[in-house]
């Protein structure tokens, strides 16, 4: 018997009764399954096992009667997602080319944002909300933290793949993933390393070596970073170069890393990795490469699939319709069934310009919610590591939006992660003004005085002076 599926096979066994106990810990056992995929990294009995289905009845069942939850508050976000939902469901039942293979496509998807509302229901407080972001961090850069070192030892020739049959298991999917998880990554080994990330349960030795366990993390960051370029996927390099100037001005010995990049290509002599460079060469050249012709006629399909039918579109699984209908809809008549290969013309195709719209204005709204909490957060020391956290997910959502526009992946459970982090986010930081008293910045200058006894600000200082950003 492995090791693997007795390690892995105990934590999920065990967890079962945990999450009847504390509700709380489902949404973080479904999501370690979903990112981490431990079924799929056993070579034994727990391989290819269903793990998710046991978590999500444990999680629902749980739901139902605990009272340690909280109704998710009705954002712009979440209006979009239950109008998602109304959406799907009435073009699968209603209007779907492919019936069976679109309610199977449904079925997966409604799950998905299933466990986003659940996620939003029962995780609230400071140090639970610390733990989900720490739980889908880690579960995604694990493949990062061990895909640098492979990477580094095979001069850049081996390429970095997520397990097997899962989301995130090519090469441009989990380069996807791990451009997300980045600036999370970053923000989470800080945190730690300063002492200021909390946990709901007390883990022995975490408070002695929490420098020491930083300082491992900040090397998981430049290990992820590392992995992003090995694995060879030319859409996780555009959107890291889209991404990067901003994780990079938050880096604290920024001018250092420069010096040592001049002094290795200038002084020592480092150059681009030959198989780096022919990636980097057809991404310049498309005009030769086969992949990405393919993907313009897939483009071109999708386009013309929601002009004629801009409301509906040809519902889940449009590129398994028949290669005749295919071609009928391509320009030049020419091309076979091929996935959309960009999250817009995805689900432009499958949903219409309608389900294009709802599509882009959830990926919006969450970003210019993202964006709020990380300037208004910043001003308040109490919620202070919202504004951090809020940063790193609007970088990783800029880089899925950068990366999707090459890849099938409109459903992604990182991505309704996401959402669902700004919603808690959000509440959260709502939740910490009205505690302390403290007006929103867009309505005052200065924050009324605390009672004493209450956590907040000492009266008669401004709120930008008590906040000082912590070192990388």
């Amino acid at each position: 018997m492995d090791l693997r599926d007795i390690v892995f096979g105990t934590i999920l066994i065990s967890s079962l009764p945990l999450i009847l106990y504390r509700p709380w810990i489902g949404p973080l056992m479904w999501y370690w399954v979903g990112f981490f995929n431990p079924h799929q990294q056993a070579w034994g009995f727990f391989a290819g096992a269903q793990v998710a289905l046991p978590v999500a009845i444990a999680t629902l069942a749980a739901t139902a009667y605990t009272q340690e939850k909280r109704w998710p508050p009705m954002t712009r976000e979440m209006w979009l997602v239950f109008l998602q939902v109304i959406l799907f469901t009435v073009i699968t039942f209603g209007f779907a080319w492919l019936p069976d293979d679109a309610f199977g496509l449904w079925d997966q998807r409604m799950r998905i944002i299933l466990m986003t509302v659940i996620t939003v229901i029962l995780i609230y407080g400071k140090q639970r909300v610390m733990a989900l972001l720490a739980m889908i961090t880690l579960s995604i850069a694990y493949f990062g933290f061990k895909g640098g070192p492979y990477t580094l030892s095979t001069g850049f020739g081996g390429m970095v793949l997520g397990p097997q049959g899962t989301f995130i298991g090519g090469n441009t999917d989990i380069g996807l993933a791990l451009v997300m998880i980045l600036p999370l990554t970053l923000i989470l080994a800080r945190q730690v390393y300063h002492g200021r990330f909390e946990l709901p349960i007390r883990i022995p030795g975490f408070e002695t070596w929490h420098r020491l366990i930083g300082l491992a993390l900040y090397g998981g960051f430049w290990m992820t970073l590392i992995s992003i370029i090995g694995t060879q996927s030319r859409g996780a390099w555009v959107a890291l170069a889209c991404t990067w100037p901003f994780i990079f001005w938050r880096l604290r010995f920024k001018w250092a890393l420069v010096a040592a990049v001049v002094l290795a290509v200038g002084v020592i002599g480092v150059t681009v990795p030959d198989r780096v460079a022919h990636e980097w060469q057809t991404l310049v050249e498309y005009e030769d490469d086969g992949s990405a012709q393919g993907r313009f006629h897939a483009w071109d399909v999708a386009w013309n699939i929601g002009v004629e039918h801009p409301l509906t579109g040809a519902g889940f699984g449009a590129q398994r319709i028949d290669a005749e209908l295919w071609r009928s809809y391509s320009s030049d008549g020419d091309g076979s069934p091929l996935a959309q290969h960009s999250i817009y013309f995805q689900t432009l195709a499958e949903n219409g310009f309608l389900g294009l719209g709802l599509f882009l204005a959830l990926l919006g709204f969450t970003l210019l919610t993202l964006n709020r909490l990380r300037r208004d957060a910043a001003q308040h020391p109490d919620t202070l590591w919202i504004s951090e956290w809020s940063w790193a997910l609007a970088i990783g959502l800029i880089g899925y939006c950068v990366a999707g526009a090459f890849l099938s992946l409109a459903y992604f459970d990182l991505m309704y992660a996401f959402i669902a982090l700004a919603i808690i986010l959000r509440r959260e930081f709502e939740d910490v003004r009205v505690a302390v008293r403290y007006p929103s910045p867009t309505t005052a200058t200065a924050p009324q005085q605390t009672p004493v006894g209450e956590v907040g600000y000492r009266p008669g200082t401004p709120p930008r002076a008590l906040y000082r950003r912590p070192p990388a």
